[in-house]
């Protein structure tokens, strides 16, 4: 704001007319003030003008993120294009904020999620929510979500039964990524967390697993998937630090970096 104001005190010739009431204000004030006028009454009322648009159109932004998002989780709970649309008990379509700068990125649904359709809510979810909580972030200012939407199974005849999860296939994957991607394209977020190795192969397209890619920012440039660019951090997935603590503290080093990024954004 405080350069459309210094630049239009720089570019407006004060002796220019402009019509009073285009300003709502007085005639007679007008010409008894008329540089006054132009020097608060019009930037005044730029002023408001750029910020009434400028709400407008974060208020329309995000209105079309959430039609879109709510048109993709139909989708979604539509889906059987693979054997995980016959097998899983609800669809887990994501949370959170459509205009998040940051994205987390998990493997898929457990059982927990399976049964009641949101992502990360057992045991490694609440710890995630801790580990949100660290860096001043909750469910509220991130959005959430997994690269399969369906809970992978060992044994699919068997979906009430526990430590029934397994990582997804690549056929499974392949069949599922557009829902992913397309969750990508409409948040556009500044940055995305890949939680576990699943999450990371898939978004940085690499063979290599999240212990050796974890401790950088990567970037994926504008290309034929996202007409924008996304900064990538890999970090464990929460699930991961509860079989082994000793995870934690390189998974805070890693949440202090997205807190470094997201500063003055």
């Amino acid at each position: 704001m405080k350069k459309v104001i210094k630049f239009l005190r720089e570019e407006i010739d004060e002796d220019t007319y402009i019509p009073s009431s285009y300003f709502g204000i007085k005639k007679t004030d007008y010409q008894e003030n008329k540089k006054a006028d132009i020097n608060s009454e019009f930037l005044h009322s730029v002023s408001d003008l750029v910020d009434s648009n400028f709400n407008s159109d974060m208020s329309s932004d995000l209105n079309d993120k959430e039609t879109k998002l709510a048109k993709l989780r139909e989708e979604v709970l539509n889906c059987r294009k693979c054997e995980l649309g016959y097998s899983r008990i609800k669809a887990v379509f994501g949370v959170g904020n459509p205009n998040a700068k940051v994205m987390f990125v998990g493997e898929g649904p457990g059982w927990e999620e399976d049964h009641r359709g949101e992502p990360f809510v057992g045991k490694a979810g609440q710890l995630l929510d801790k580990i949100l909580a660290s860096i001043n972030l909750d469910r509220t200012k991130v959005y959430i979500a997994n690269v399969v939407k369906c809970h992978p199974m060992i044994n699919p005849q068997t979906p009430d039964a526990r430590g029934n999860d397994r990582p997804p296939t690549a056929k499974e994957i392949s069949a599922c990524r557009f829902y992913l991607e397309e969750q990508i394209r409409i948040i556009k977020p500044l940055c995305i967390v890949t939680l576990g190795n699943t999450a990371t192969k898939f978004i940085l397209n690499s063979d290599d697993g999240v212990s050796k890619l974890r401790g950088k920012i990567y970037e994926i440039g504008k290309s034929f998937f996202f007409d924008f660019d996304i900064k990538v951090i890999p970090t464990y997935h929460p699930a991961a630090l509860l079989r082994n603590p000793s995870l934690k503290k390189e998974t805070w080093q890693d949440m202090k970096m997205l807190r470094d990024f997201l500063k003055d954004k």
